[in-house]
Parts: structure tokens; sequence; C-alpha cells
């Protein structure tokens, strides 16, 4: 037989087990142990709704949520109907985001271009530095023009966009430039300094082995210049005369003997000539030789017979290219054999 103390014990356990009821408050308050949200904004703590719950922050507050503006570890106990719990979450405010990586480009004109290219996680690009709406496809540069155009990038990480970096595309052309026509040095002048503008882009070599944009041409004589970039190359030539050459120079002899030296009178060209006339004639009077071809010269026969050694006179009309005159020249030339 029980015990009137047994019988106490057995009722006020009974008791205690009818009255309990379980704990309405979650086990894990935060999705995540650690949040991170973009540099410059703040973020709002949520807590679960817990009826009748008393809510103790970390920071003193007392509300079922925050608002948090640094980085840090936040926790928080929850106590309703005699139970409680805790959880505890790490905000960090990313500062550290680091922009999409890129590079300048430079492209030829005329030439077909692709995409840019831009490397990082859900690139963006803009018009401008500030402000303007991002877009998502990649900008095809146009090369119809030379010129420069600049385009903004950003990558976005976990929400958080970067900075935005500048991309320039550059669109260049091959090297072009015009040495001029041709040109007289001055007496008792060491040359003229032949130059060419720089591109900013292109190598230069003059014919002389000489590289840079100029040169010093010291004499008469025939004058090249050769550039090259990305794009293409060029080549200009200019021919130099001396004060007192003119474009045609007139030799006293020549030697028609067949051994290759000097076997025709023909006058030494430095420049272009676009009217040229000569007339050769025999001490008789007779015209042995007619061209106005400055390229064409006498080998000293006449009807199909060799000419006697002896002199000769010649009649000469030429446009001189360098001084834009008409020269009238007249002289007597020698057949040496």
């Amino acid at each position: 037989m029980k015990s009137a103390a047994s019988v106490l014990i057995v009722l006020l356990l009974s008791m205690t087990v009818a009255n309990a009821q379980p704990c309405s408050i979650p086990d894990s308050f935060f999705a995540d142990d650690t949040i991170v949200v973009c540099q410059g904004s703040t973020f709002q703590l949520n807590a679960p709704v817990v009826p009748g719950g008393n809510y103790s922050w970390s920071t003193a507050a007392a509300s079922n949520s925050i608002t948090v503006g640094f980085n840090g570890k936040y926790w928080l106990d929850i106590m309703a109907g005699g139970c409680s719990r805790s959880d505890t979450v790490t905000v960090l405010f990313n500062s550290f985001l680091l922009s999409p990586f890129v590079g300048d480009v430079k492209l030829c004109k005329g030439q077909p271009a692709l995409p840019l290219q831009v490397t990082g996680q859900q690139i963006q690009w803009y018009a401008d530095p500030i402000g303007g709406a991002p877009q998502s496809i990649l900008p095809t540069p146009s090369t119809v023009d030379t010129g420069r155009a600049t385009y903004w990038f950003t990558q976005t990480i976990r929400g958080c966009e970067s900075p935005r970096v500048p991309v320039e595309v550059k669109v260049i052309d091959k090297p072009k430039f015009d040495l001029g026509e041709a040109f007289i040095i001055p007496c008792g002048a060491a040359g003229i300094t032949l130059q060419v503008v720089p591109d900013g882009e292109s190598t230069y070599i003059w014919s002389n082995g000489i590289h840079g944009v100029s040169m010093l041409a010291p004499g008469r004589g025939t004058y090249s210049i050769y550039a090259e970039n990305m794009c293409g190359s060029f080549r200009d030539t200019v021919v130099a005369v001396e004060c007192e050459d003119r474009c045609v120079q007139f030799p006293s002899a020549f030697t028609p003997n067949g051994d290759g030296k000097n076997d025709r009178y023909q006058p030494g060209v430095f420049c272009p000539v676009p009217q040229y006339k000569i007339v050769i004639y025999n001490r008789n009077g007779e015209t042995v030789f007619r061209t106005t071809n400055p390229s064409a010269g006498w080998d000293g026969i006449f009807n199909g017979v060799q000419q006697p050694i002896g002199a000769y006179v010649y009649h000469a009309e030429f446009f001189d290219f360098i001084l834009k005159q008409t020269f009238v020249r007249k002289g007597t030339i020698t057949l040496v054999r």
C-alpha cells in the first residue's frame, strides 16, 4: 500500500507534465552564419516573430529587427513561454570588391572589330563614368574612322557592383605622309632637313638607314622614307638638287665605242621633266638626232652610219620642275672614239 508521500509526488509530476508547453522559438534565427553586404549601404537583420517573445540584441535593441551599418558579429537572445534560445550572425560590408580586369584596345581603320572582352563576373558597361543605364551586351567598337572612344565596365559579385573602370578604344590608320615636291639645296648650305609629322604609332626609316621622323639631305639625290605600324606601311620619295643644278644637265662629250661606258649622248635628268626636246646637228647643219624623251640618247649613228669624231651642236628646251620655268640650252658635243 502506497504511502501518502508517494501519492503526493506522483500527483505533482503528473501536473507538471500536463502543464508543459513546447518551445515556440526556432533553433536558428538567421539563414546564414555570414552575410556579405555592399559597401556604403546598411543592412536590416530580421529575426523570427515569436508571439510574446522578449528580444535582447547585442546592440541592446529589444525588437525583432535591427539595422546595422558596420562589420561585426551580432547575436540575439529570445525568451518566450519559459524557454530561451540564442543565435549569432556575422555581417561583412564588402569594401574590397575589385573592378573587372580590363585593357585598352587598338584597332585598324576599316577592319572588322569584335565585341570588347572584359574579364569578370556579371559584366556590365556604361557610356559614361557616372550615371547612365547599364548594358550587359558587350559593345563592338566602330572602325569606320580613326579616333578614340571610352567604355566603362563593372562587375557584380554577390549582388555588389564594383566601381567603373575605363577601356579606351583607339582606331588608327596605316602611316601616310607627303615629302612634297623636289627641292633645291641652297648654295653653301650643309643640306636640307627632311621631316614628316609622326603619328605616334609608326616606326620610320630613311633610305640612308637613319631611324626617326627627320634626316639631313646633304646634297643632290633621291631620298625616301618608309614607315610601318600594325595597320600597314607606306613609302614616299623626294628628289633634291643643288643650287647650281638644273633638272637637266648636258655633258660635253661621249664615246660611242661599244665598251658599255658613255656610249650614248644622254643628258642627266635629276627631277621630273614634263616638257623636253633636244636636237643634235652635224657640222653641215643636218639633224642627226631628235627626241622628246629625256630617257633617250644618241648612239652616234646617223642614217645607219657611225658618225665621225668631232664637234656637234645641240639645241635643247626643257621645263625645270624645281624652278618652275622653261630653259633653252645650246652648246657643242664632242664625239670621241
